[in-house]
């Protein structure tokens, strides 16, 4: 054996050594389920099976001299590297079609040029030991025939066109993906330039496998993509994958399933952050859609995406699947040894006809679902919540800029001569597309968005400005309402900040009751405590509103220092159908009597409900009896007139 086959040698068994690690790490990834899996394992596959033809070659080639039989063998094996490798290049290029999603895309054309390129060049190697127009044997030596330059020009074509294609895709694709493909191709043709100009220097295989390891360490490993828990696609991919599929205009499927009930149901079994719920969910669902369709996006929700070519749509498959899901979810889930119940929401729709950019399919993987919507699937015209809510973000952001939200007041009466007391200032929102936006609607999805500190302060300073205007105290007020959200009530620094807005416009604190839901008094007795005892102490008054509208908490009641608790309005119209409603009435009032605080009940609509809260004793009422929320000139023109 020459120094010459030694030096071949160590390029085959490099080769080898190289592939065979990629293929072991891919199988141990359990990363073998794509289509672009099959096709790095078929390229690796390739590779190693022509370096170890080559490998037998040269150790048949030492001894073809001694045996005749390896000189027989070697013909044998030089061919079966001949016809393999023919493979390798096509295999590339449908490689790079599929990572850049445009395998669909390919001309018929294309296609059909591609199968005959293929088809001469195994014509040319498969018809070899009969013509010898690719090489042939001469004493026992090895030599060239013209056909060889064919077939380096046929692989040469169907890389320039992979490569073309991968600069077309460029947006389309992972940073790293990118850069590895360039890789791709720089060192694989590296190794087939040098090893076609330098026969001896075998670098062709060495290098194809050195380029296949950089493309798994990059485009193969999809750790950054997968959710560690579920084995599933992670939120990271799902934004990878929608902007690719906007950036080469492909139409896609979407199916969002959100579990509505989710963190009540881990509060109920103990499971840490709803994981296993999601594990149940995740495993089910790859048994009806393909891994590579499902993405875990947060706590409660899945995305499946599924992608076709423009004159191509599946909806009637969509709705099977969704449908399919949907009657799984009619059947307990066995979490943590607990039967449990799920209840689904599933949202249809498709880009780019449903949806237009990435931030709404995000949208719809955030927004939370109104109520009553439990085990159905949405689409089309059901999906109108999603475009008001998404309109109504847009307004509020808008509002905050151009001056779209105007506070409006409602007067307080006292029981004593139905004086006037006070007003609770009430925002309002005023869009040009949508009109008039009222609390109840954008209140919580300014908490949900982060806006509601802007909103909180902005209400505040126009309470201060209409105080500092000294009109309040000519119409005989005592006091201005004011009510707090929950977020605002609990971040850091809130007592300060409101000292801070106050301060500036230099009036009497005293003038300001700021309300609190009782709903918000529950979730945190001790830190509320604290704010409202520093605010008290600054001469701010404080109100319990709306009780007795479900989140009744005697506990809030006993705990924090309210000057003014308001019975919410459905207890005084429910006083009006029966005894039972008479008797809650009555005893809410006897009850906070004893309790020393002062009474105010919303939703006085006539004199029966006047004289019905006199009789109880009653200290304060509000309602349309008295005035609708107004506007501050017409409160001012409202009470001159009264």
């Amino acid at each position: 054996m020459t120094y010459d086959n030694l030096f071949h040698m160590a390029f085959y068994c490099a080769a080898i050594l190289v592939t065979l690690t990629s293929i072991v790490y891919t199988k141990i990834q359990k990363r073998t389920d794509l289509k672009q899996n099959r096709l790095f394992l078929l390229m690796n596959n390739l590779v190693i099976i022509n370096a170890f033809t080559c490998l037998c070659s040269e150790i048949f080639e030492s001894y073809q001299n001694s045996f005749y039989l390896f000189y027989e063998l070697l013909l044998v094996f030089q061919f079966l590297y001949f016809l393999i490798h023919t493979a390798l290049a096509p295999a590339l290029f449908n490689y790079v079609m599929v990572v850049t999603g445009s395998r669909s895309e390919i001309p018929v054309i294309a296609k059909i040029l591609s199968v005959i390129l293929f088809g001469v060049s195994g014509f040319f190697v498969i018809t070899n030991p009969i013509f010898h127009y690719v090489y042939y044997y001469e004493n026992m030596r090895f030599y060239r025939n013209w056909a060889e330059g064919i077939l380096y020009i046929i692989a040469l074509a169907f890389m320039i066109v992979a490569f073309v294609n991968l600069m077309l895709s460029w947006k389309a694709l992972r940073r790293r993906s990118r850069y590895a493909l360039v890789y791709f191709f720089g060192i694989t043709l590296l190794g087939i330039s040098v090893q076609y100009f330098y026969i001896g220097i075998k670098s062709e295989l060495f290098c194809e496998a050195l380029a296949l390891m950089g493309v798994m360490l990059s485009v193969e490993n999809e750790d950054d993509r997968i959710d560690a828990e579920t084995g599933v696609y992670n939120r990271n991919a799902l934004k990878m994958d929608v902007a690719r599929a906007l950036a080469t205009k492909k139409c896609l499927d979407i199916i969002c399933m959100k579990i509505s009930n989710i963190d009540a149901i881990s509060r109920l079994t103990g499971v840490s952050n709803s994981e296993d719920i999601i594990c149940e969910v995740s495993s089910f669902l790859k048994t009806v859609v393909s891994r590579q369709c499902i993405y875990h996006v947060n706590s409660n929700t899945i995305i499946m995406i599924f992608r076709y070519d423009s004159n191509k749509k599946a909806e009637k498959d969509i709705l099977r699947i969704a449908e399919k899901i949907n009657e799984r979810f009619e059947n307990d889930w066995l979490v943590g040894g607990m039967a449990i119940k799920l209840e689904p929401v599933i949202m249809l729709s498709s880009v780019p006809s449903g949806i237009r950019s990435l931030d709404e399919v995000l949208y719809m993987a955030e927004c939370p679902i109104p109520k009553d919507m439990d085990g159905t699937v949405l689409k089309d015209e059901a999906l109108g919540f999603l475009i008001r809510r998404s309109g109504v973000e847009k307004a509020i952001s808008k509002g905050l800029s151009e001056g779209a939200f105007e506070v409006y007041y409602q007067p307080t009466y006292s029981m004593d001569g139905l004086k006037l007391h006070g007003a609770e200032a009430l925002i309002r929102l005023h869009d040009k597309e949508l009109g008039d936006i009222y609390p109840d609607e954008f209140i919580p999805i300014a908490e949900q968005t982060g806006y509601i500190d802007e909103i909180d302060d902005f209400v505040l300073r126009q309470v201060c400005a209409f105080i500092k205007s000294g009109e309040p105290m000519k119409m005989g007020m005592d006091c201005i309402n004011v009510n707090l959200s929950v977020l605002q009530c609990m971040s850091d620094g809130f007592v300060q900040k409101i000292l801070n807005i106050v301060n500036r416009y230099d009036i009497p604190r005293s003038f300001i009751n700021f309300e609190i839901t009782e709903s918000v008094s529950a979730n945190d007795y001790e830190l509320l405590s604290d704010v409202i005892k520093k605010l008290k102490e600054n001469g701010f008054q404080f109100s319990m509103d709306d009780y007795g509208t479900g989140y009744s908490n005697m506990h809030s009641l006993f705990t924090l220092d309210f000057d003014i608790v308001k019975i919410d309005k459905s207890i005084l119209w429910d006083s009006e159908l029966s005894e039972r409603g008479q008797i809650i009435l009555e005893s809410c009032v006897h009850m906070l009597k004893q309790m020393k605080r002062k009474i105010l009940v919303e939703g006085v609509e006539t004199k029966a409900h006047i004289e019905k809260l006199k009789q109880l004793g009653v200290d304060y009422l509000q309602g349309y009896y008295f005035s609708k929320p107004i506007t501050k000139n017409e409160l001012l023109a409202y009470c001159k007139a009264r």
